[in-house]
């Protein structure tokens, strides 16, 4: 794919856009960066959050690919996605069926396991732990962003979503940015984090929007984290009411190898700022390896 479709400008680093099948009928976009010059630092495997937009993240990637050579997917209800209609479904988007994704491309990719580091957001995160759930998904270590122990609707949320057709979504993002504003996000202690979902919202699709919200109805992430034998840090912060700091403690203390990694603001995680978070962690890996 040619540099002009790189979305980020730094210089000497490579640039390629992918489409892989993860399933019969499914294929997601996926772009890579690789510094031109080796520098021996770990791959990243970076799966962002729900409906969210690679724009978003610009700031952290463009200080990641300088070091890392860094796999930046897709998730399959982003607009990217090419699915074949009779696979659109609920079951289609279960976060299950999402960790599935993650450990087809890491294959086809070749990625080794014990160097990759994962780096998630939100669902995105919550695919790489159901991925790590058991070993499935070999790693060196993960860097994850908010994720949800549970997907929290009002009693007649999930109800409201079944009946109404992707038409009627659509003129409903309103209403999901106001529910988000006044129930979920704390807009006035991080005004950017509601702007990044006022974006994500309105440029969604309406039917993967549907079915996405349906097939985390009754999602719990706790069961099978026992697992985990992968070193995962969790990044949270106070103000991020979506994403709360006692759901992220539990979700810590659950992993036998968990770290809560406090950070200022939902806003901070997904600027360069937070790339300094990640190396400490990996350096603190390292370190504690070398001790042992």
């Amino acid at each position: 794919m040619a540099e002009a479709d790189n979305p980020i400008s730094v210089e000497g680093v490579h640039f390629s856009r992918h489409r892989l099948t993860v399933e019969e009928g499914v294929r997601l976009e996926l772009y890579q960066w690789r510094p031109e010059r080796g520098t021996g630092a770990e791959p990243i495997f970076f799966v962002a959050g729900w409906i969210s937009l690679l724009s978003g993240w610009i700031p952290l990637l463009e200080r990641l690919v300088t070091t890392h050579p860094v796999y930046y997917l897709e998730t399959r209800e982003k607009r990217s996605a090419e699915i074949d209609p009779q696979l659109m479904r609920p079951e289609s988007f279960l976060i299950p069926r999402l960790a599935d994704d993650l450990i087809a491309v890491s294959e086809q990719l070749g990625l080794d396991g014990g160097r990759t580091v994962l780096f998630g957001s939100s669902m995105g995160s919550n695919a790489i732990l159901e991925a790590l759930k058991g070993g499935r998904l070999p790693a060196k270590a993960a860097f994850l962003v908010g994720p949800n122990a549970e997907f929290v609707y009002p009693w007649w949320g999930p109800t409201a979503i079944r009946i109404l057709p992707p038409a009627v979504i659509q003129g409903l993002k309103k209403f999901v940015i106001w529910y988000l504003r006044r129930f979920r996000v704390n807009a006035r202690d991080d005004p950017e984090q509601m702007a990044r979902y006022v974006r994500t919202i309105r440029e969604s699709d309406p039917e993967r929007l549907k079915l996405s919200a349906l097939a985390v109805v009754g999602y719990s992430v706790m069961p099978g984290l026992e697992t985990i034998s992968t070193p995962v840090a969790v990044a949270c912060a106070a103000s991020d009411s979506l994403h709360g700091e006692d759901e992220v403690q539990r979700i810590v203390d659950a992993m036998p190898r968990g770290t809560a990694v406090a950070c200022p603001s939902n806003t901070y995680m997904h600027t360069a700022e937070v790339a300094v978070d990640l190396e400490s962690y990996l350096a603190g890996l390292a370190a504690t390896t070398e001790t042992t």
